[in-house]
């Protein structure tokens, strides 16, 4: 029994239903809208498969999954647990300092590459453990720092929106002088 196996571009052609959408297909549609009555006969420009004209509305949101370059994703994701990677889980559950248990992983990985450049040079045939517990190590790292992201993503959106308010503040206050200096001039002018 084989799998069906399905293959992904990095960068795909968009799907061959962008076609559908020209002026008068458009066109038509804000008019069935209108009325409230959609044709039930299907269309047939551009050339290709007849459709119906209501298949030109876009879909409903994503509520639990959605699916980019044939790989699903669901729309509230969740870091998932080491265990349940079945990969071991080098730093303590629950809350963490962050950066000491990062350092304390750096430390250990370079004490692991340094033990995996002894048994190469000793007995090359014993590498394979080394270089799974190197793996392991990475793996522990990248879930740590996986973890911060949402911490790293409001922060970013809080300095973003730091910096729009102290341009916005800027624009407002070049304004108030140049309304001033224009006020002025005014006078200067009238006198």
């Amino acid at each position: 029994m084989s799998e069906q196996q399905t293959t992904g571009s990095a960068w795909p052609d968009p799907p061959f239903l962008y076609k559908r959408y020209t002026k008068e297909n458009l066109e038509k549609l804000q008019n069935a809208k209108k009325t409230g009555e959609f044709p039930e006969t299907p269309i047939s420009q551009p050339p290709g498969p007849d459709f119906l004209l209501q298949s030109l509305e876009p879909p409903p949101p994503p509520t639990d999954s959605y699916t980019i370059f044939d790989q699903q994703w669901p729309v509230n994701e969740q870091l998932q647990p080491l265990s349940e990677l079945g990969v071991k889980q080098l730093f303590p559950s629950g809350q963490i300092d962050r950066i000491q248990e990062l350092k304390k992983l750096n430390r250990t990985l370079i004490t692991q590459y340094l033990d995996l450049l002894d048994v190469l040079v000793k007995d090359p045939e014993q590498y394979g453990e080394r270089i799974e517990n190197i793996s392991t190590i990475f793996i522990n790292m990248h879930h740590i720092l996986n973890d911060y992201r949402p911490h790293q993503a409001r922060e970013t959106l809080r300095l973003l929106m730091e910096n729009q308010i102290a341009k916005k503040k800027q624009l407002a206050a070049d304004l108030r002088r140049y309304d001033s200096f224009v006020k002025v001039k005014r006078v200067e002018k009238h006198n």
